[in-house]
């Protein structure tokens, strides 16, 4: 029964936000009346940081917890902004392992950027560096001693939630195969485009953040709606009571789902909530 369910989480590029990377009208209006009217929460899932879905969460105005960085960094609360006190849990990348990512990025001049908490630090402004800073909206801090900044982390404790690496499609490959001979039981490899990866700690993913917040919840996945459009999303859509792929998600990603949405580019998440819990 519609009732039955408490929670949705919901990936966020490719599956939440139009062609403008934006969240329509439609799209808030719909989640709004899913918090105000039908108490059930929404969660954002994503790889993305902190602060760049703070502008996203801002126009939702609810308060609502937020899964960051993939599951290796989950917040209770974005709506006074990042606060270390509403962390409900963190995981990061060993630092010895960051130190010898570094040296093998910049071996191969590839870019590499370093996230943590709700900063996020690169080791040159390229074109990959202002795509990003135009998808997310967040400023990238440029530092030349990267090395010095995961030693600082080191010495101060500060997590490292993610690495970020890009470069021509042939030496990511190789990049990705050191990474995984190395590092395969420590780290995951999240490649979303050919150029570029996403690396976190190894048992950060989606589908245990999901899982994470429905047990601080004290609910079941079998309460829990769950959209996403890429390969990341796979688990968390398997593992939810009702796990939703986007008409724009690649065919892997919906031969797993329970339900198929229309695109992100027809604010299939605000519809199939619509005809869901309306």
């Amino acid at each position: 029964m519609v009732n039955n369910y408490r929670v949705v989480f919901s990936d966020v590029d490719g599956t939440l936000l139009n062609k403008d990377r934006e969240l329509s009208d439609v799209t808030v209006q719909q989640i709004r009346k899913l918090a105000n009217i039908h108490n059930v929460k929404f969660v954002m899932v994503s790889a993305r940081m902190p602060e760049g879905m703070q502008h996203l969460y801002n126009q939702l105005s609810i308060d609502s917890p937020i899964i960051c960085y993939n599951g290796a960094l989950i917040l209770s609360s974005l709506a006074t902004g990042f606060n270390p006190k509403y962390i409900l849990h963190s995981n990061s990348i060993e630092f010895a392992i960051a130190e010898d990512l570094l040296k093998k990025a910049t071996a191969e001049n590839l870019h590499f950027g370093l996230f943590s908490n709700n900063n996020w630090y690169a080791n040159r402004v390229d074109k990959w560096t202002l795509k990003e800073e135009n998808n997310t909206r967040v400023k990238c801090t440029i530092t030349q001693k990267m090395e010095e900044l995961i030693a600082d982390h080191r010495n101060k404790n500060l997590p490292i939630h993610k690495l970020m690496v890009m470069g021509d499609t042939a030496i990511i490959d190789s990049f990705i195969q050191f990474a995984n001979q190395q590092y395969g039981g420590k780290i995951t490899n999240y490649r979303s485009k050919d150029n570029y990866i996403e690396i976190s700690p190894v048992d950060s993913n989606k589908a245990n953040g999901c899982q994470f917040i429905l047990n601080w919840m004290k609910a079941s996945s079998n309460q829990a709606i769950a959209f996403g459009d890429n390969f990341n999303d796979i688990g968390m859509i398997k593992a939810m009571g009702l796990g939703i792929a986007m008409e724009n998600a690649a065919p892997e990603v919906k031969s797993i789902a329970d339900k198929i949405a229309p695109s992100h580019l027809s604010d299939g998440v605000a519809h199939t909530l619509s005809t869901i819990f309306d």
